[in-house]
């Protein structure tokens, strides 16, 4: 706090006296009165200036006494912690039971007959256990350097006022005293104090769990801190208006830093379908554990210890418990997972893609639909203005598409369509900056031909008043930027100049700057600003008012002249106008019938693909505008509400004056990246603000609408009437043929965030077992979607433009009809319209992707399950998205798409690698020693090496997989049954490979004791009279070697088999001819390095003398190994069979059951 550093003085450059700057400030009630006392004393108590802002050379000082503008951060992972809680949680604790057991059956319950292989069990299990928690907290630290590290590469600024200039600074080098203007889209960056507001609203659902968004004001409102309006307070959401404030307090002294131990505390990583399935795997794992072991203990209990007392002891039953631990346990799998989201974070740094959590990648395996926003996203929210429209038929291009001009219109010249900044000298700058702007000719070509021929200006009033409109109406500005990718201390020298502001005023004032040659700032100096009220997506527009320069009157003269311009939708704005200016420079009525020819050409340059900004204006004496502002502060005052609250403005009788045509190119990539999304069997929604024909247009110029359903098939509507008896009733139109008629009936209400927020303050209020199971549910499922069957029926082959006075009369037939469409556009939507959307979509099953770069756009991105913002779009959207495009490229959502589904697949195919040798094949030794009296084919000790060294070693390379070549062809996973661990996967696991390995280990097992003359049926039923009853010619001590001579062949017998098993198992559904594993773009060397590890493993334990006295382990003569060699290879061949087979009936039964 700065009243910490109340002995900090600092020099002033430029006065010789030393000026004390902390110490004779009052800090006393700094916390509890900065929204109380006068503006001035603000000011004063952090020596800034409302002009001015605060000096160089005073900020530098203060950044020494409060330090940088940033929260200390939760600390970073603390190895040791992540170490602790890998060791004793998860899979790893399992083995720790195990390992625990092991030396317990050593010792203690072994008696005389203590076995040193009991013992070395459970070193190696705790060896293992302690190196997979090691591996797993490397793997971990390492994604999250990477995602930190590229998270430095997002650039945070902020607009301030120092030195009497304007220029964006970096966040965290801002200081109390700062001047900064804050706009629509912003995050507030500190706490701060208003000194100015024009429709300005703030969200800080993050501090107060208030979600309604508050009205700001510059007066105190409540004496309590946190309730009064004039104050801001950081990491608010600005989502309408703009305003300027004086910053009162930074980093850990802000209302949110002093929260930050509670704020990081609550501010868990939300449950992500990738948990889910981890989790349900787990929650399997742990019941077959479980019954596995019930089951060995009431065999043991129930009949063996009664009826073979000798068979099977305590501590070897101890010992089949710990080998069921093992069998169900697939240890290379948390390993896997964690590897597998490095290489995420991996190729989402190469790919420039940021992602606030690794696991949420995996979401993209099941997106069903992206909806997109236009502006932004899949245009580069860089418009131009391309023509210029007044009066009912005249017009002139600002910049030349190529088409051949009209009689009615002109071209700008070519002088004049430069756009780069720069000065110029004073001949090409207008000579006037009143309403009537005197412009260069646009017809000329040349520059010599303005010059010498003066007498080819002409003057039209109404293009003067479209400029001058155009240029106040406006709050684009040239501001210096900080180029914040150099050094710190070489920013000031690298500051660029750039205009900065929303993408319309941009473009409309490079028109007036750049083109027309106006100086903006000269006439907004002789023409102040009064008022404004802000564009926001319910109002559609922006007003401005302006006391007009008079050289005979004073500014406080009540006959001064005040212009109030309105800019905005034109199908908005034109309600508001009664009359229109014509080309003639006469005011004449506004008929219905020039409304008309008006939005005809909207409607016309809208199918082109181009926004259409409309404008007007209305001129009041400076009394009439004085007596509004009053009459407006009054019934606020008196708390009176207005029903169309324009901020006093007034509420018609404006003269329209004409129409700007705004082009926004394509990005290049977005075409060809919706093509190969759609291939994917993804849906892309658009959901625009715009008009309805732009909508469209661009729709089909990015293939949103396609050739095969939009132009082959049609565009579905639909009109809302009202019947007899005033129901209303939707005519359903295909191909603007009516074909189906509908009464509305029942509308299902959406759950609001109130509503959420009750329910879980009910649910805090429960006992403490309704709340855990509430949690554990959570962790496991997710709600189930009301209209789920909605997504199961077969889509609607056309296409469908709703615009957004449609959406809030839908019931849920028509959302039903609507959503079922392949191809859809929703325009002229509101923040609130696109959020219901999307739940829409959810409700009926569909995994939503939603794209947005906008403040309106936000709430849209917090809550689908994807919410993804451009690096260029505002703070508010980055805030609220999972994803960040820090090259704005389309084509990273397809990159995504592909990393996200092979996520997901490679950790199928390690579950599929592991389930059936480590699982399956080591279940039924134990089964068929206790239930059948078999020898027991596979030791505890070679159970375990196989499932913590030969199978993990191995699993851990199939995560590295390349995608298979159909992986963006094949329709998104379902989540309510495509599972990581689903019925599919467990029996091709367990009945077809698992039956298989499992039958290939026992026939070499019993082919050893047949070829060394013990039949098979004498290993039936012998238990404890094995090698004894029947008799045989070999001594005990011969017996019990070539009990492990078997046990090695069995085991050896698996791990080979395994080999066979991983080259069936790295593809899904290509052929390994098409995804070759030797050479090319596919191949895995990894994985041949970790095959050559695990024979070496194989033979370490078998071939090793010293090993197979203190394992009980043997040599495995090579010949009882063939026959796997054989089993395999037809395994090979029957799996490549499959996958032809589904590759060219994908319909058929056997496609259906495919993992």
């Amino acid at each position: 706090m700065p009243h910490q550093q109340q002995n900090v003085r600092s020099t002033v450059e430029g006065d010789a006296t030393k000026i004390d700057l902390w110490t004779s400030t009052d800090m006393s009630r700094f916390d509890q009165d900065v929204h109380v006392i006068p503006i001035d004393s603000v000011m004063r108590r952090f020596r800034s200036n409302r002009q001015t802002g605060l000096s160089s050379a005073f900020v530098s000082e203060a950044q020494t006494c409060y330090g940088s503008n940033q929260i200390t951060p939760a600390p970073s992972p603390n190895y040791f912690r992540l170490l602790f809680k890998q060791l004793f949680m998860g899979f790893n604790s399992i083995l720790l039971v195990g390992g625990i057991l092991a030396i317990i059956a050593y010792q203690p319950l072994g008696g005389s007959e203590s076995s040193i292989t009991n013992l070395s069990l459970g070193i190696v299990l705790l060896s293992v256990t302690i190196f997979n928690a090691f591996l797993n907290v490397y793997q971990k630290l390492k994604s999250i350097k990477i995602i930190a590290a590229f998270a430095k590469l997002l650039p945070k600024s902020v607009s301030t006022r120092r030195d009497g200039v304007e220029q964006h600074v970096p966040i965290i080098e801002l200081v109390p005293g700062d001047i900064i203007l804050i706009k629509m889209g912003d995050v507030v960056p500190a706490d701060c104090r208003f000194l100015t507001c024009e429709g300005l609203k703030l969200n800080s659902a993050e501090l107060t769990g208030e979600t309604k968004p508050v009205s700001i004001t510059v007066e105190c409102t409540s004496e309590n801190l946190m309730e009064t309006t004039n104050l801001g307070f950081y990491s608010s959401l600005v989502e309408e208006g703009m305003g300027e404030a004086v910053v009162v307090a930074t980093g850990n002294s802000t209302i949110l830093g002093k929260m930050s131990r509670t704020t990081q505390e609550g501010s868990n990583e939300r449950t992500t379908n990738l948990h889910r399935e981890v989790n349900r795997f787990v929650l399997f794992v742990l019941v077959a554990d479980v019954m596995s072991i019930i089951i060995v203990w009431i065999t043991w209990g129930g009949w063996l210890n009664k009826s073979h007392p000798t068979f099977i002891t305590r501590t070897g039953n101890i010992l089949n418990s710990i080998g069921m631990i093992v069998s169900f346990l697939p240890i290379g799998l948390p390993s896997a997972i964690t590897l597998a989201l490095a290489i995420v974070a991996k190729r989402m740094s190469q790919q420039r893609i940021l992602g606030k959590s690794l696991q949420i990648i995996e979401s993209f395996n099941s997106v069903s639909i992206i909806a997109t926003d236009k502006t932004g996203t899949l245009t580069k929210n860089k418009m131009v203005v391309s023509e210029i429209f007044w009066d009912t038929d005249n017009g002139c291009k600002v910049f030349d598409d190529g088409d051949e001009e009209s009689p009615t219109r002109t071209s700008m010249s070519d002088k004049s369509r430069q756009v780069s900044f720069g000065l110029r000298d004073s001949s090409q700058r207008t000579a006037k900056v009143s309403p009537a702007i005197e412009r260069p000719s646009i017809n000329g070509n040349h520059q010599d031909e303005y010059s010498g021929n003066r007498q080819s200006r002409f003057c039209v009033e109404v293009f003067d008043d479209l400029l001058l409109g155009a240029a106040l109406c406006n709050n684009a500005k040239v501001q210096l930027v900080r180029n914040q990718s150099k050094d710190r201390d070489m920013m000031k020298a690298n500051s660029e100049l750039h205009v900065t502001g929303d993408p319309v005023d941009v473009a409309l004032y490079n028109l007036c700057v750049y083109q027309c040659y106006m100086y903006i700032d000269e006439i907004r100096c002789v023409n102040p600003r009064l008022k404004t009220l802000p564009f926001n997506s319910v109002n559609k527009f922006m007003i401005t008012a302006n006391r007009m320069e008079s050289h005979n009157l004073s500014s406080t003269d009540p006959r001064n002249t005040v212009l109030i311009t309105m800019k905005g939708a034109p199908e908005i704005v034109i309600q508001r106008c009664s009359t229109y200016k014509t080309n003639g420079g006469q005011i004449l009525p506004l008929t219905t019938e020039i409304k008309e020819k008006i939005l005809n050409q909207q409607e016309i340059l809208s199918r082109g693909g181009y926004r259409i900004i409309a404008m007007c204006q209305q001129k009041l004496t400076q009394m009439r505008y004085d007596q509004l502002m009053q009459q407006h502060d009054e019934r606020r005052q008196s708390r009176v509400v207005e029903v169309h609250n324009l901020n006093g403005f007034p509420q018609e009788k404006y003269c329209f004056l004409g129409l700007f045509s705004l082009f926004d190119s394509l990005r290049f990539d977005a075409p060809d990246s919706i093509l190969r999304i759609r291939d994917a069997r993804i849906r892309v929604a658009m959901i625009t603000g715009d008009h309805p024909a732009t909508a469209r247009a661009i729709g089909e110029q990015v293939n949103i609408f396609s050739a095969n359903i939009a132009k082959r098939n049609g565009i579905d509507s639909f009109q809302m009437l009202e019947n007899e008896t005033k129901q209303l009733v939707f005519r359903l139109y295909r191909n603007e043929t009516l074909f189906q008629e509908h009464i509305a009936g029942t509308i299902t209400a959406l759950r609001s965030s109130s509503t959420t927020i009750q329910k879980h303050i009910k649910l805090e209020k429960q006992v403490w077992y309704r709340r855990w199971y509430a949690s554990l549910k959570n962790q496991l499922t997710e709600a189930e979607p009301i209209f789920y069957k909605e997504k199961e029926k077969e889509r609607i082959p056309y296409a469908i433009v709703i615009a957004g006075n449609q959406v809030d009369y839908l019931d849920d037939f028509m959302w039903n009809w609507v959503l079922s469409h392949e191809e859809l556009i929703f325009a002229r939507t509101s923040p609130e319209q696109k959020l219901r959307i999307i739940m829409e979509f959810q409700r009926r099953g569909e995994i939503v992707a939603a794209i947005g770069d906008g403040t309106n756009d936000a709430p849209s991105l917090k809550y689908a399950d994807l919410g993804i913002a451009m690096q260029t779009g505002t703070s508010v959207s980055k805030e609220a998205a999972d994803l960040i495009l820090l090259d704005n490229r389309f084509s990273s959502i397809v990159s995504s798409i592909e990393t996200g589904r092979l996520l997901a697949d490679n950790l199928k195919k390690v579950v599929m690698f592991l389930l059936p040798a480590g699982s399956w094949s080591e279940l039924w030794p134990i089964m068929f020693n206790m239930w059948l009296g078999v020898p027991i084919s596979l030791s505890t000790f070679l159970a375990t090496i196989l499932c913590v060294l030969n199978d993990a070693s191995i699993s851990l390379t199939l995560v590295m997989e390349k995608p298979e070549t159909e992986i963006l062809s094949r329709p998104p996973s379902n989540r309510k049954d495509d599972h990581l661990l689903n019925w599919r996967l467990l029996f091709h696991a367990y009945m077809l490979i698992g039956n298989l390995e499992c039958f290939t280990a026992f026939f070499c097992f019993c082919y050893y004791w047949i070829d060394n003359g013990i039949s098979f049926y004498s290993l039936l039923f012998t238990y404890e009279y094995f090698g004894i009853n029947p008799p045989t010619a070999y001594s005990p001590e011969k017996f019990l070697e070539m009990i492990n001579v078997s046990q090695s062949i069995y085991y050896c017998s698996l791990c080979v088999f395994q080999v066979f098993n991983y080259f069936a198992t790295r593809t899904r559904y290509a052929s390994i001819l098409q995804h070759n594993p030797f050479w090319g773009k596919n191949r895995n060397w990894f994985a041949f390095v970790a095959i050559a590890f695990s024979i070496g493993i194989v033979l370490l334990f078998t071939q090793v003398t010293r090993f197979n006295e203190i394992f009980a382990t043997a040599p495995v003569p090579a010949k009882y190994i063939m026959p796997t060699l054989g089993f395999g290879v037809l395994w090979l061949v029957v799996d490549e069979l499959r996958k032809l087979y589904i590759r060219k009936y994908p319909q058929s039964i056997i496609s259906k059951i495919a993992w």
